[in-house]
């Protein structure tokens, strides 16, 4: 990877990787970072070249893409039944063990906290935590799913003593774990285990904010479902008009609570979010057919001004569209 930068303000770094021929201006710094266990790298220079060291204040690296999250094993799993008033005294393991609930109320208790889990939320227990469950009035339904968990200590910390609701998404990776349960494919195994490391990565990703509910009735998620198709085909259709968030409510008659509630449990993003998002895609389509200025991509997107326009882009993709263009010229 070539690192170039005008100072050594390590905000203006620039970072490419090099597949090609590469030629540097006189009086760019630059420098490389091995994206693997090595690299060799060729720099022909003229004999009046003068190459000069310059040491920036702090260390630089290349953050690897390496996860943050690792299952190791599956080691058990089994779904319990329990009957009104049952209860378990208690056990302490070396494994991590999740506690999902599918129907009734389980309360558990982890070294004197006492918690509880209704339908769709879950719980997960750390290695050495001591913890008992038991039921009250009412049978309880249950999932059960012991694994040797790798991650850091900051992620275990977020993990642990939090009853957490399940999102759509979640509850899309539990229906896979179990539906490969089934199968009898060599690489079900594998699925099992990614659809649990998915799980894991959702409970990090929102921390203890509320997640988006699941549909409490088979009706509702097909209303909703129905209801969110026709609105994303509607802003898919009209992409070039400028439309705002009240405007898209009068059209479809829901109030904005009720939308920002059908992104947010559908699409885990809000409506102005989406809209916003679909319009930077739409405008790397744009440039890429060279036909208009980015001027004129920003007004035909209804971006209120061109600068506001290359500040969102550059948030979504990390340059300017006017970067973007001469790149991919």
């Amino acid at each position: 990877m070539l690192v170039v930068a005008n100072s050594l303000d390590q905000e203006t770094f620039d970072r490419f990787v090099i597949h090609r021929v590469v030629k540097i201006n006189q009086g760019v710094l630059f420098n490389f970072i091995s994206l693997g266990n090595e690299a060799k790298v060729e720099i022909a220079f003229s004999r009046t070249t003068v190459l000069q060291n310059r040491f920036i204040p702090n260390p630089y690296g290349y953050s690897r893409i390496k996860p943050a999250v690792r299952i190791n094993e599956l080691i058990a799993y089994y779904y319990n039944v329990r009957s009104s008033n049952y209860f378990f005294p208690g056990e302490k393991d070396q494994y991590w063990e999740i506690t999902f609930v599918d129907s009734g109320t389980l309360h558990t208790t982890i070294e004197d906290h006492k918690y509880q889990l209704t339908s769709n939320q879950m719980i997960l227990y750390a290695p050495g935590q001591f913890h008992r469950q038991n039921t009250t009035n009412e049978a309880c339904s249950y999932l059960t799913i012991i694994i040797d968990l790798e991650t850091n200590l900051d992620n275990q910390k977020k993990l642990v003593n939090t009853v957490f609701e399940i999102d759509r998404d979640s509850r899309a990776a539990i229906e896979t774990f179990v539906k490969s349960n089934d199968q009898k494919s060599a690489y079900d195994r594998d699925l099992m285990i990614i659809a649990l490391e998915k799980i894991i990565i959702n409970l990090l990703k929102k921390g203890e904010k509320s997640l988006s509910k699941v549909a409490s009735t088979p009706m509702q998620q097909r209303f909703e479902n129905e209801l969110l198709n026709e609105i994303l085909l509607y802003i898919n259709e009209n992409i070039y008009t400028a439309f705002n968030i009240e405007e898209l409510c009068a059209q479809f008659g829901i109030s904005r609570s009720s939308l920002q509630s059908l992104f947010r449990n559908n699409l885990s993003i809000a409506p102005k979010e989406y809209v916003s998002s679909l319009k930077l895609e739409k405008s790397k389509l744009l440039i890429k057919e060279s036909k208009f200025t980015i001027s004129e991509i920003a007004t035909m997107l209804g971006f209120s001004t061109i600068h506001y326009f290359s500040r969102r882009f550059k948030q979504e993709f990390g340059l300017t569209p006017t970067e973007y263009a001469n790149k991919i010229l």
